[in-house]
């Protein structure tokens, strides 16, 4: 039996499993420790049972060996089907957020492709074929868990059609 893929951060025209180049590069998978436990602390047992290893670093976790390169095991392993539970980087992929440098201020998420070899680019994104729809989807996924983290305060989300910068690179774990 197929299993169900998730509608949430799931990009028109993605290969999966079948693209030759591996969307997951999961030492750089985070995310801010308050949607962590918002929604994967009820899951860690579980997840770290499967392999997935999980650190703390200031206000963000950071997740490492969730995936091959190819399988996620947010998504293998779930135990409900109705819930996306893949961490913001991982949803809005092939998106990468500047989390060193979210203006609170002004409430600006920057946005940028999330690989700076472009030997390892998603296709889509060599190919400039992102979907504006999927591009909306991004927008409303950072939107919404903002909010939701940060007491219903709105921010606004600009995309730079470039490569995340190294200077706010997450670095390996």
């Amino acid at each position: 039996m197929k299993r169900k893929r998730f509608a949430e951060g799931t990009l028109e025209g993605c290969l999966g499993a079948s693209c030759p180049t591996p969307c997951c590069d999961d030492d750089r998978v985070e995310e801010w420790v308050n949607e962590y436990f918002a929604f994967h602390e009820r899951m860690k047992d579980h997840l770290t049972s499967h392999g997935v290893k999980i650190r703390f670093a200031g206000d963000r976790v950071r997740f490492t060996d969730c995936s091959d390169g190819k399988e996620c095991k947010f998504l293998k392993y779930s135990l409900n089907r109705d819930i996306d539970q893949r961490p913001i980087d991982c949803k809005i992929y092939p998106f990468a957020v500047d989390w060193e440098n979210i203006d609170f201020d002004k409430r600006i998420v920057r946005l940028y492709w999330w690989e700076n070899d472009p030997k390892k680019f998603c296709p889509l994104v060599k190919s400039d074929a992102i979907p504006v729809e999927f591009r909306r989807e991004v927008e409303n996924i950072i939107k919404r868990n903002f909010a939701f983290l940060f007491y219903g305060a709105g921010f606004d989300v600009k995309f730079f059609n470039k490569p995340h910068p190294k200077s706010a690179r997450r670095t390996k774990a």
